[in-house]
C-alpha cells in the first residue's frame, strides 16, 4: 500500500487523522511482510537525508538512521551546533544549501523558529523529530498499531522497532 502524506501535517500536534494513522500502519506492516528473496527492501535507494541532532538526541538519532538506511537512503548526521543553524541571514543559506542537498532534514532538538525557517528556505521536507517516542503522530501510531496487534498473544511489544517502523512509513509517504 503506498499514501501520499504531506509531511507538514507531522510537524503539528494533531495534525494527522486517524485515517491517515492507519495507512502508516499499512504501510509499516506491508514492509514488515516477508519480501520475496529475503533481501531488503531498497525502496529510498538514492535519497539524501540530512539528521540534525544535539548529543542529547543520540537515542533517537540513531533509531531514525538506522530506519532511512535499512531503506537504502544514505544518511549524514549533522550537530545542530555545527550547523549554523541560528535565526538570521546564516539560517537562510543554510537552509537553501540543505535543500540543495538532501531530499529531507530530520530535525530533533532544533528550536521550533529554526524549524520554520528551514521549512520555509530549504526547498525540500522538514521532519520535526519523528525519531522521537514523544512525536504525536508516533504516539497516535503505536496506539492504532497496538490495538490491531492485540488479538495476537505471542506478539510483544517492541518500542523501538515500532519507532522504526514509524519511521520507514512516514518516510516512504513522504518522500517522492
Amino acid at each position: 500500500m503506498s499514501i501520499y502524506l504531506d509531511y507538514k501535517a507531522l510537524n503539528v500536534p494533531n495534525g494527522l487523522n486517524a485515517q491517515q494513522v492507519e495507512a502508516l500502519r499499512c504501510v509499516a506492516d506491508s514492509l514488515a511482510a516477508p519480501s520475496t528473496g529475503g533481501a531488503p527492501q531498497m525502496l529510498l535507494r538514492g535519497k539524501n537525508i540530512a539528521l540534525v541532532c544535539g548529543q542529547s538526541d543520540l537515542d533517537d538519532a540513531s533509531v531514525f538512521e538506522r530506519a532511512a538506511i535499512g531503506l537504502g537512503a544514505r544518511v549524514a548526521r549533522i550537530r545542530s551546533s555545527d550547523a549554523g543553524l541560528a535565526p538570521g541571514a546564516e539560517l537562510i543559506a543554510t537552509a537553501r544549501m540543505l535543500g540543495r542537498l538532501y531530499d529531507a532534514v530530520e530535525c530533533q532538538g532544533v528550536d521550533d523558529e529554526v524549524l520554520a525557517q528551514l521549512e520555509q528556505h530549504a526547498s525540500t521536507v522538514v521532519y520535526k523529530a519523528i525519531g522521537s517516542p514523544r512525536h504525536d503522530a508516533f504516539r497516535q501510531f503505536d496506539h492504532i498499531r497496538r490495538q490491531a496487534l492485540a488479538h495476537l498473544a505471542s506478539t510483544a511489544h517492541d518500542e523501538q522497532g515500532c519507532r522504526e517502523a514509524f519511521i520507514q512509513a512516514v518516510l516512504l509517504s513522504t518522500l517522492r
